[in-house]
């Protein structure tokens, strides 16, 4: 990539938008720990990353893609969170996080997008929810426990392309560029 097209690239990401009961039990956590020196994602920012960012100077060639590989029938299916904790370890914590354990499906589309978009990622994928970023010097001199258990799930009937860039504050704000419906 050339130094122009690396200033003209743009982070892209793809994920699940989180909705509905699942949105609504993400925000009333967050609003049971409204004191805690961390950054809150938004509703409208929470989501469940799939295909690890990227950068990118062609847009419309990856819209493209995903226009094609949503033509193929994706069958719905469901996940669920079990526990709220920091992540992405308890030895660098970083991030206030439900996690679960990712369904076959879910898997399935990982690998497949990630073919499609011709971005592997050799890690091991955790199902994970983030709620929250922040500095651990925040909390002072100890992180308090954090394992709360919980009961979170939902349907899922669609995957999207996002845009992430990272505001001067350190926030991150999520641009949803295009949502394709599993057919």
């Amino acid at each position: 990539m050339t130094a122009d097209e690396q200033n003209n690239a743009k982070r892209l990401f793809i994920a699940l938008p989180v909705e509905g009961s699942l949105r609504d039990e993400a925000l009333a956590w967050q609003a049971n720990h409204v004191g805690w020196p961390v950054l809150w994602l938004s509703g409208d920012h929470l989501h469940i990353t799939v295909v690890a960012p990227w950068f990118e100077t062609d847009i419309d060639k990856v819209i493209n893609k995903l226009e094609d590989f949503a033509q193929t029938p994706h069958q719905t299916f469901f996940i669920d969170f079990f526990k709220v904790v920091f992540g992405p370890n308890r030895q660098a914590p970083r991030l206030v996080w439900a996690e679960g354990n990712p369904p076959r499906s879910l898997l399935k589309l990982k690998d497949d997008l990630e073919i499609a978009l011709n971005h592997p990622d050799p890690r091991f994928y955790r199902l994970h929810l983030t709620l929250a970023r922040f500095k651990a010097p925040d909390f002072g001199l100890t992180l308090p426990n954090l394992f709360d258990r919980v009961d979170w799930g939902a349907e899922i009937k669609s995957f999207a392309l996002f845009e992430s860039t990272l505001k001067p504050e350190g926030q991150a704000e999520y641009i949803k560029i295009r949502e394709f419906n599993f057919t």
